[in-house]
């Protein structure tokens, strides 16, 4: 059967997004109260009672709040890294370090790609940007192309690539939940990498980010181009993410990769969760799978588990 990756997107988001996912809990008395002065407010301009009620239903469905803040923090709730492959527009907050260590696996039949430990810091430079450094350690059992245009199974380890990412958030409405950034990355080879781990190439991916929350759900969509010296590839990607309590979250995202390259397009499904052990703490893991794999590419499944430190808060 055809797989429709919009059809199972959408699936998810009426999971994570059910009707009212956006309202506050109706069993609150400020919720309650809230209700009550939009209706008086409503049948003071004539309006009747049944008409006055969907009006203040839908006000409520799409209030947002999540920026009143409580003494402790909820989880995180917003599709980005850890553990998703969508970037997110959060940033640490000044002088502030957020340090993830994380287990990246792709399969694809005999072949493999894992990364343990991969160490992803990141600080913060005021309110609106953050710095970042990744670097993995690679395990990797794949195909290569040998000297005689043909194929040979590599077996390697070792340090791989490093990333130099640089994120600015450029809009932020509190108001209303929205927020916009770019996040440049440069990718590279590690100076003595094992070069059979390697990408073989310097990437430089620019993604625009935006991010809009509510009070108990929140949406991303990302967009932009990865260069290299020779190419110019397409991406996007748009996410959900549901908290349902105040230290768990449940996320999903659809992802397309080299999108302007048929043979080489990947459209992934991606569902992830992440909890929250304290204020400086939290576990998060994804699970995906290629839905689309162009030309003669085999589907990959892909899996990330992430332990995240915060320093400085």
């Amino acid at each position: 059967m055809k797989k429709n990756p919009t059809a199972l997107l959408a699936l998810l988001l009426g999971i994570l997004l059910p009707p009212g996912a956006h309202a506050a809990d109706a069993d609150t008395d400020t919720v309650a109260q809230q209700k009550e002065d939009c209706k008086q407010e409503e049948r003071e301009q004539g309006v009747g009672e049944k008409t006055g009620a969907a009006v203040c239903a839908v006000k409520a469905l799409f209030q947002s709040r999540v920026r009143a803040k409580n003494e402790s923090e909820p989880v995180e709730m917003t599709v980005g890294p850890p553990p998703m492959q969508s970037e997110d527009t959060d940033t640490p907050g000044p002088n502030n370090w957020e340090v993830n260590f994380l287990l990246n696996a792709q399969l694809a039949g005999s072949e493999r790609r894992i990364e343990v430990p991969t160490i992803d810091i990141n600080y913060g430079v005021g309110e609106r940007i953050q710095l970042s450094y990744e670097v993995p350690y690679v395990f990797a059992r794949q195909a290569q192309s040998d000297s005689g245009g043909g194929a040979r199974v590599v077996e390697a380890n070792g340090v791989g690539d490093s990333s130099f990412g640089l994120k600015y958030r450029f809009y932020d409405n509190e108001d209303s939940g929205l927020s916009l950034a770019i996040a440049p990355q440069l990718e590279f080879r590690t100076p003595g990498a094992n070069r059979d781990v390697s990408e073989h190439s310097t990437e430089l991916a620019v993604p625009l980010v935006l991010t809009q929350e509510f009070e108990h759900a929140s949406i991303t969509a990302n967009a932009g181009v990865e260069l290299t010296s020779d190419t110019q590839r397409y991406f996007a990607s748009f996410g959900a993410g549901r908290r349902i309590s105040e230290h768990v979250a449940l996320l999903a995202e659809i992802v397309g990769t080299d999108l302007n390259a048929a043979d080489e397009k990947r459209v992934l499904l991606n569902l992830g969760v992440r909890w929250k052990i304290s204020d400086k703490d939290s576990l998060s893991a994804a699970l995906g799978r290629d839905v689309h794999a162009g030309g003669d590419q085999r589907e990959q499944t892909y899996f990330t588990f992430a332990y995240q430190k915060i320093f400085g808060k």
